[in-house]
C-alpha cells in the first residue's frame, strides 16, 4: 500500500514528516506525492495558525469522496491543539501525537515480517529525508515560554533536548553522505540545553553544541531556527563569526514592536533590548542577513502600537519576515482577550509592514551587486536553477549543467527584494 505525506506548517512539522515516513516504510508502506495514488494519508499538522487548519478543512471533501471508491485510511498528527482535535475527530480514521508515532504499525496493519524496533523516543528515530543534501536536525523540542498567543506548549509539551552525542552522530552520518547544509531546529532553538525550573542567562549548553558540530570534518554550511531575543546572548552571537561553518543568518522573531503588545503576548524583552541586540549582531557578525515573524492586529493593538512596530521594522532593516495576522487559539490564555482588530484593518497593517519590509530588503540586496558569492544550488522551476547564499537569500541563475545539491560561484547581477539574479562563474 501506499501512503502520501500531507505537510503543513514550519521546518520542525517537515522534520516530523521525516520521521513519519521512516516508520511507515519500515511497516512496508510505499510513499507516493500523489494524494489519488495513496491508501494511507498522514497529516502532519499545525495548529499555531488556523489558516493551516483551514487547509484540512479544505481537503476533507476530496478524502472523503476518495474513500467512497477505494479503502483510504487517514491519519492526523503533528502539532494540534486539544480543541482542533475534538473538531477533527469525526474526520480522521486516528488523531495520534507525534511522540506516539511508534504506535503507527499497531495501529495499521504491518505490510512486512521483518522485525523491527523502534525508539520509544521520537526524536531518535532515523528520519527518512526528503533532500539528498539539506537535512533539518531537530535539537530540541516544544516550549517553556508560554508567549500568550502560541499553541506550541499545548501541542508539544515542555522543552526537551536530545544529548549532544545523538545529535553530532546524526550530523557526522550526513557530512559522510554528502550533505551540504545541516538547519538545527527547535521551537526556542537557542535555549538547548535549558533545563526545567533552571533559570539560564547563559548559551553554554548551545554554545558548546555549536562548537562540537563545527569540529565535524567536511564542507558544510550551519543553520539554526529559531531563536528567542531573551536567549540570544552577547556570548552567542560573538561566537558566531569564529565557528566558520556557522552562516551568517539569524533569524530573531520580534513579534511586535510595541513594548505594551509585547508584554501582553509574554514576550519578556523590550523594544530597546531586542534593537541594542541587532545592533551587537550586526557589528560582530560581517555580511548577516537578519529576518523575524511578526503579527499584527494582535488584541488590543492600536494604530499607534502598530506604527511602533513600524519604526522598529524601519530601524532593523530585515531582510525579510514572515507576517501573520493574529489568529484566536483555543486553549492560549490570548484566546480570553477581545479579538478587537477587524480582519480588513489587519490585512491593511500587513500590507503596509510588509511594504516596508520590502524596501529595506531591497536596500539590503542591492549591497551584494557585482560581488561573488558562493551560493548551494536548491531547484529548477520555470528554466531556471535557483539556490541560497550563505546569508540564506534566494539566488536565480542560468546554467547548462545541473548542479543540485552543490555549491557553485556566482555573480550578483541583479537585485530584487526577495531575489537576487547571478552570473555563473
Amino acid at each position: 500500500m501506499k501512503y502520501h505525506l500531507f505537510i503543513l506548517g514550519c521546518q520542525m512539522n517537515y522534520a516530523d514528516a521525516e520521521r513519519v515516513a521512516t516508520v511507515l516504510n519500515k511497516t512496508g508502506y510505499e510513499k507516493t506525492d500523489l494524494e489519488k495514488e495513496a491508501g494511507l494519508i498522514v497529516v502532519v499538522a499545525c495548529s499555531v495558525r488556523q489558516s493551516a487548519i483551514d487547509r484540512i478543512y479544505g481537503k476533507i471533501d476530496q478524502w472523503r469522496s476518495m474513500k467512497k471508491k477505494k479503502k483510504l485510511v487517514t491519519i492526523l498528527t503533528g502539532c494540534v491543539l486539544p480543541y482542533d482535535q475534538k473538531k477533527m475527530k469525526k474526520y480522521f480514521d486516528f488523531i495520534i501525537n507525534i511522540k506516539d508515532i511508534g504506535k503507527l504499525p499497531s495501529l495499521l496493519k504491518p505490510l512486512t515480517q521483518s522485525p523491527f524496533k523502534l525508539s520509544p523516543d521520537y526524536l531518535c528515530v532515523l528520519p527518512q529525508y526528503r533532500s539528498t543534501y539539506t537535512a533539518f536536525v531537530p535539537i530540541m523540542t516544544g516550549c517553556d515560554n508560554f508567549c500568550t498567543y502560541c499553541a506550541v506548549p499545548y501541542t508539544r509539551g515542555r522543552e526537551y533536548s536530545r544529548p549532544q552525542k545523538q545529535i553530532i552522530d546524526e550530523i557526522k552520518k550526513l557530512v559522510k553522505q554528502g550533505y551540504k547544509e545541516i538547519i538545527l531546529l527547535g521551537q526556542n532553538v537557542n535555549s538547548y540545553g535549558h533545563k526545567k525550573g533552571k533559570i539560564y542567562i547563559d548559551n553554554k549548553p548551545f554554545i558548546s553544541l555549536l562548537k562540537a558540530i563545527n569540529a565535524v570534518p567536511g564542507k558544510f554550511w550551519l543553520r539554526f531556527i529559531s531563536n528567542h531575543p531573551k536567549d540570544m546572548t552577547e556570548d552567542l552571537i560573538k561566537i558566531i563569526p569564529k565557528l566558520k561553518k556557522i552562516t551568517p543568518y539569524i533569524h530573531l522573531p520580534l513579534q511586535a514592536g510595541d513594548d505594551q503588545i509585547l508584554k501582553k503576548m509574554n514576550r519578556p524583552y523590550t523594544t530597546k533590548q531586542y534593537l541594542k541586540m541587532v545592533d551587537l549582531i550586526r557589528k560582530n557578525i560581517p555580511g548577516v542577513a537578519i529576518t523575524t515573524d511578526i503579527i499584527v492586529g494582535f488584541p488590543g493593538e492600536t494604530k499607534e502600537q502598530f506604527k511602533n512596530t513600524l519604526k522598529v521594522a524601519e530601524k532593523v532593516q530585515y531582510d525579510m519576515a514572515y507576517l501573520a495576522q493574529y489568529s484566536l487559539r483555543p486553549g492560549t490564555p490570548a484566546a480570553k482577550l477581545k479579538d478587537d482588530v477587524q480582519k480588513k484593518e489587519k490585512k491593511r497593517r500587513e500590507f503596509i509592514l510588509n511594504e516596508v519590509i520590502k524596501k529595506t530588503a531591497l536596500k539590503n540586496n542591492k549591497k551584494l551587486l557585482n560581488t561573488t558569492q558562493e551560493i548551494l544550488v536548491d531547484g529548477q522551476k520555470s528554466g531556471y536553477y535557483y539556490g541560497r547564499t550563505s546569508n540564506y537569500k534566494v539566488v536565480k541563475f542560468n546554467s547548462s549543467k545541473n548542479q543540485i545539491g552543490q555549491f557553485i560561484k556566482g555573480k550578483i547581477i541583479k537585485a530584487e527584494p526577495w531575489k537576487l539574479e547571478a552570473k555563473i562563474e
